[in-house]
């Protein structure tokens, strides 16, 4: 169950011994931790479905393969399929701690054939063209197959060319980086080694006098919103020579600039004044929110920006963009997409009981849905929302189980020190009875050393 008192926080305190003395105790903390948000609200009920249904699923990043492994409990007499191409699965979020020389990549790869659910059947394969007139979809090697239920979590693509000279292939070459770079299709990720070694290039660079970085984030929903700013505030320790792998303090030589299209850095208000005010320590960084950077010389090294009708140019030696979010084109091609808005071509589902507006036999989760969370955590929830709705539409009941909206984005401020940001559509809904906008340690330990476990060996299996 969920604590949100803030009063009863303030009343709570946790040494470092006693962390230690409790780690024994820890995954079952996790396990508490990591409860369903929605089950505070959402009616959960493990419902069941008896029917020898087909239960197509497409995609299995964290959302289709947790959508899969509980919906092989939920409806043990259905036949369930899984089309996606990856036969290796990425822990997105680790790519953070590869940058900060915390993880190596290998950490967060897993074969799909390791995380498929017993009797479910996987076809590596993508589908080209969803056609949910005729309960049916193409693709690429297996031809047409049909469906009774059909639930999307094909996740979403990321584009780069936001701003005029930025492009996939500049990534990670020269003095542009960015953590988001990986091939989800293929299992590969680069961004957290490129990160990396940008880092470096910074420190190298900064030795021989003041140093300009410039970190963008674009407009509209951001996957992991907490990503980019944690580049940037555990690239700042890094550069002042810590965590692994030591190098020289060259902190003071740098001039560093924060664009965010958005006017919030966090979606919830309660957060984003709290990372503001972290923010706000950092020496020498100007934030400059809604404005959008909308363009870059790579050779001149030099940006343009504009803000309320205006435009201004800006030197940087150093770049660091978050990509924007786009649906899988089968996607936005297909009647299954929204047709206008600040999200068209994503699903278009009902945001609380994650069914398609139209098509009733069509659900969908995680970052592919016409919804504003987009994480790691929201697709849990969402999952455990799945287990439930697929299992009662199955049977003609009543789509009882809701998502909340609820969302997680855990902002790593500094090394050994993490912001466990959680809120849904009312504001913020901590897991534990602690101060949220408060950064720990046993957030950062928890972050660290627990919750890559719980994603492949829980969440992947429906457990969490």
């Amino acid at each position: 169950m969920k604590i949100s008192s803030k009063k009863r926080a303030k009343d709570v305190s946790l040494s470092r011994r006693d962390f230690l003395k409790g780690t024994a105790a820890l995954p079952l903390l996790t396990l508490a931790a990591t409860g369903s948000a929605s089950a505070a609200e959402s009616k959960l009920t493990a419902a069941i479905s008896k029917k020898a249904a087909k239960i197509l699923i497409v995609g299995a990043g964290s959302g289709g393969m947790d959508a899969a492994a509980r919906l092989r409990r939920a409806a043990p007499n259905a036949k369930i399929t899984i089309v996606a191409p990856n036969d290796v699965h990425l822990y997105q979020s680790g790519q953070v701690f590869v940058a900060a020389g915390i993880y190596t990549q290998a950490d967060n790869r897993r074969n799909t054939t390791d995380l498929l659910p017993d009797g479910v059947r996987w076809l590596q394969d993508s589908v080209t063209r969803f056609d949910p007139e005729n309960n049916r979809v193409e693709t690429s090697k297996n031809g047409t197959i049909g469906y009774d239920l059909l639930v999307v979590a094909t996740g979403v693509r990321h584009d780069f060319s936001w701003a005029e000279g930025v492009s996939r292939e500049t990534i990670g070459k020269g003095a542009v980086a960015s953590v988001y770079l990986n091939d989800v299709a293929k299992g590969e990720a680069q961004g957290g080694e490129q990160t990396r070694q940008w880092f470096d290039s910074i420190a190298t660079a900064a030795q021989n006098g003041e140093t300009q970085l410039l970190f963008a984030l674009p407009e509209g929903d951001i996957q992991a919103e907490n990503a980019g700013l944690d580049v940037l505030l555990l690239g700042l320790d890094v550069l002042r020579g810590k965590g692994p792998g030591v190098g020289p303090n060259v902190a003071d030589k740098l001039r560093i600039t924060l664009v965010a299209g958005n006017e919030r850095l966090i979606a919830s208000k309660t957060f984003d004044t709290a990372v503001r005010k972290v923010l706000a320590k950092v020496k020498n960084l100007t934030v400059l929110t809604q404005t959008t950077l909308q363009s870059i010389d790579p050779e001149k090294k030099t940006a343009q920006l504009s803000s309320g009708g205006t435009t201004k140019s800006l030197s940087w030696d150093f770049l660091h963009i978050v990509p924007k979010i786009r649906p899988a084109d089968a996607v936005a091609s297909s009647p299954l997409a929204l047709s206008e808005g600040v999200r068209k071509g994503f699903v278009d589902v009902d945001p609380v009981t994650l069914q398609h507006k139209r098509y009733k036999n069509v659900f969908a989760l995680g970052d592919v849905a016409a919804l504003s969370a987009k994480s790691g955590a929201a697709t849990r929830d969402m999952a455990i929302v799945i287990q439930d709705n697929v299992a009662n539409a199955l049977e003609g009941r009543p789509l009882d189980t809701r998502y909340t909206g609820y969302t997680a984005a855990p902002l790593r401020t500094r090394f050994g020190r993490e912001m466990l940001i959680e809120y849904d559509r009312k504001g913020p809904n901590p897991t534990f009875p602690l101060d949220p906008t408060v950064p720990r340690w046993i957030w950062w330990e928890l972050d660290v050393h627990l919750l890559r476990w719980a994603y492949f060996d829980l969440m992947m299996r429906g457990l969490m």
